[in-house]
């Protein structure tokens, strides 16, 4: 979780990679209800590896938070993506069986319209002169280098 005074003097707290925690996802939120911020986005990665993410992707959709999609989000709508960087990424070859059962069941648990609306996240959102991308406009696998 990020903070950032910008120019319009609003309270800004980025909320990333929650990844299905919902455990961790509620003491964010108990966080947020003592530190009031202004704008609340979501950077990306919400439902995949965790034990709740149909819990935390529609605590999500209710808090009406401008969100992005993140690269798991992006694994869960669109499974090609994945083997594609796989291929890129020799670390994660080793991975590959693992990574792509848990992001089935996941798939599975959250059904077509939930995936739909995570397929429809933008990959970046510009509020209040803060432009929020999950690793870069191009690729919501590869950060930009320094």
């Amino acid at each position: 979780m990020g903070r950032k005074k910008v120019n319009s003097g609003q309270r800004v707290v980025i909320v990333s990679d929650i990844h299905g925690n919902r455990t961790a996802f509620e003491a964010v939120l108990a966080d947020l209800r003592e530190t009031s911020p202004d704008l609340i986005p979501h950077g990306g990665d919400l439902a995949d590896s965790g034990s709740g993410p149909v819990d935390v992707l529609e605590r999500i959709r209710a808090l009406g938070w401008p969100s992005v999609a993140g690269n798991t989000d992006e694994m869960l709508f669109a499974p090609e993506s994945l083997g594609e960087f796989a291929k890129q990424s020799a670390g994660l070859r080793s991975l590959f069986s693992v990574i792509e059962e848990m992001a089935a069941y996941t798939r599975e648990a959250l059904g077509e319209e939930r995936l739909a609306w995570l397929r429809a996240l933008p990959r970046m959102q510009v509020r209040v002169g803060v432009a929020l991308v999950h690793a870069s406009p191009e690729s919501l696998w590869r950060a930009p280098g320094p």
